[in-house]
């Protein structure tokens, strides 16, 4: 059986979030503005998109494109960076084309993944095995993020319970509630929602953190084992009449800031 979970996982020092649980539609539909442009970080289809003569790599450069190729599914991972202005990438000097190779294929900057030249503020990179790299420009703009993947998980845990016959509306996370969960991001965030409950008609949802601050690139999600290397710290809870947020702190420690 599939896990339904989220994991979040925050590398301060490089604004690097690695997850699992988080698609290209939560980005979407969290992201306050789309970006203007996108170059893609692996492969060339000369017969889908556009390609810039001098990196020779596919661009995306309308907005409605933009938002479909974001939301479709697509066969190999995929990997892209934004840009400020169409002409940016003519400006790259052939060392800069190769790091930014070198990121698409390594999923990993030589240096930064954050390119003066064209101004971005975004790199996503989705892994083979279901996990996806994103580095923000500023990091708080992943709250957003989560919050989207948080109510379409909630709605999905929620379709998925026969009990309930009618529909429901889920309001975005409140700023608050989503500033406590980036918190325990350095630690290794859990949210599960296969092993959410109902009371009171309310949804109540785990939230955990790692036991061992392990490195993120270690963790596995066909591991069987999460349960007995994580931590209870507090339960996500949605009112289903006031259709309401609230998060329930079980251990004070683990929101202190970390350092």
């Amino acid at each position: 059986m599939q896990r339904r979970y989220i994991y979040a996982n925050l590398e301060k020092l490089d604004n690097l979030v690695f997850a699992y649980g988080i698609d290209q539609s939560d980005f979407v539909h969290g992201i306050k503005r789309l970006p203007d442009n996108l170059v893609s970080l692996v492969g060339v289809d000369d017969d889908v998109h556009a390609v810039n003569a001098h990196t020779g790599l596919n661009v995306i450069n309308d907005e409605n494109e933009i938002r479909r190729y974001l939301l479709q599914s697509h066969p190999l991972p995929v990997k892209w960076m934004d840009y400020d202005e169409v002409g940016d990438l003519d400006f790259l000097t052939a060392t800069e084309i190769a790091e930014i190779l070198y990121l698409g294929h390594m999923d990993r900057p030589i240096r930064s993944p954050f390119n003066y030249k064209l101004r971005n503020h975004y790199v996503f990179l989705e892994q083979r095995n279901g996990g996806i790299k994103l580095y923000f420009y500023y990091i708080s703009a992943f709250s957003h993020v989560l919050s989207a993947s948080i109510v379409r998980h909630t709605l999905a845990a929620y379709r998925g319970r026969r009990m309930f016959m009618r529909s429901l509306s889920v309001p975005r996370v409140p700023e608050d509630i989503l500033k406590q969960l980036v918190r325990l991001m350095p630690d290794g965030l859990f949210i599960y929602f296969d092993q959410l409950m109902v009371r009171q008609r309310q949804l109540l949802v785990p939230v955990h953190t790692e036991m061992a601050n392990d490195d993120i690139e270690v963790f596995d999600p066909a591991r069987t084992d999460e349960n007995r290397r994580t931590h209870n710290v507090a339960t996500l809870r949605f009112n289903l009449v006031s259709g309401e947020w609230g998060l329930q702190v079980h251990d004070k420690l683990a929101f202190e800031d970390h350092l």
